[in-house]
């Protein structure tokens, strides 16, 4: 997939990334509708090291097997979360957050999707072969993932790495040693248990996910967090916390984004600014108007008439 300001990506564009790339891809809907919109940048750093830059809304859940064999790869979640699955268990991967593993094969895939509905930013280093940075030592075979927290200055560091002011050729020097800092940081493989976010009990994230689901599947209704913190057996402070600890954001930030992703679908599908604003959940157009041009930098209007 090319890099480009903003885009939209079918299931035909992810199918072509995935044959150049031995990855596996499945839809929730076939056909020419769009799995996500946003921007996606592929920068080659040496022989054998590629880094693909994603930050795209999800439109449509979407899952994806590595096939092929790499000595390593790295994904870091800079926003919105992954689901992994890992030996069988599935696991969260978070805003702020890296997986490192090492692939062997379509008998040791790694599996992933992504659930509709959030801003999804996520960096992914891949060595082709050991020889491409023979100081890491990387032996051959299989590795159980490894999921790790990434230090803040290297978070920080990424973020401004990927500002739209560089220069080509400079970006692609400050990525490539920001590259290696984050190959120093790979941890060893780790048991399965350390996987979980840390903070978050396996029961505190099913009533969590619950409360998201919540939010995901009925956008339209005027939720309180009172409301929402009962349904996750939590005080409203506590589902402040742990809801941004486990998803990457705030409850209301992933209510506003579920609502505008949905606003957009209905644009597209022909409905006036007023019966989407309805919809949606907001009580008046106008609010409606000013988060949907704060989003995604145009307004409904102008996004129904482009979609027209």
């Amino acid at each position: 997939m090319p890099p480009t300001p903003c885009q939209r990506y079918c299931g035909d564009d992810f199918s072509a990334y995935g044959r150049r790339f031995g990855i596996a891809y499945r839809f929730a809907r076939q056909g020419r509708l769009p799995v996500v919109q946003g921007r996606v940048e592929e920068f080659a750093l040496r022989p054998g090291m590629r880094l693909t830059h994603s930050d795209v809304e999800v439109l449509q859940h979407y899952a994806s097997s590595s096939l092929q064999s790499a000595a390593l790869l790295v994904l870091v979640v800079l926003e919105g979360c992954v689901t992994l699955q890992v030996g069988g268990s599935e696991r969260h991967l978070r805003a702020g957050m890296a997986m490192s593993t090492r692939l062997a094969g379509s008998a040791h895939a790694l599996h992933a999707s992504q659930a509709p509905g959030q801003r999804l930013r996520t960096l992914m280093l891949g060595l082709e072969h050991a020889a491409a940075l023979p100081q890491l030592a990387l032996s051959a075979g299989a590795s159980a993932p490894s999921i790790w927290r990434l230090p803040e200055h290297l978070v920080g560091s990424l973020e401004h790495a990927l500002d739209d002011h560089w220069q080509p050729g400079a970006q692609r020097l400050l990525l490539e040693g920001l590259a290696l800092q984050l190959l120093a940081h790979v941890q060893p493989a780790m048991p399965p248990h350390p996987l979980e976010q840390p903070g978050v009990s396996p029961g505190e994230q099913a009533r969590l996910e619950a409360v998201r689901q919540r939010l995901l599947q009925q956008p339209m209704e005027a939720h309180r967090l009172e409301d929402l913190a009962r349904l996750a057996a939590m005080s409203p402070s506590s589902l402040r916390s742990k809801f941004r600890h486990a998803f990457g954001q705030s409850v209301f930030d992933c209510l506003r984004q579920r609502r505008l992703t949905l606003a957009r679908e209905y644009l597209a599908q022909g409905l006036s600014v007023q019966q989407t604003a309805q919809r949606c959940g907001y009580r008046h157009a106008s609010n409606f108007t000013t988060a949907f041009r704060r989003h995604f930098g145009v307004s409904p209007r102008r996004l129904a008439h482009t979609l027209a």
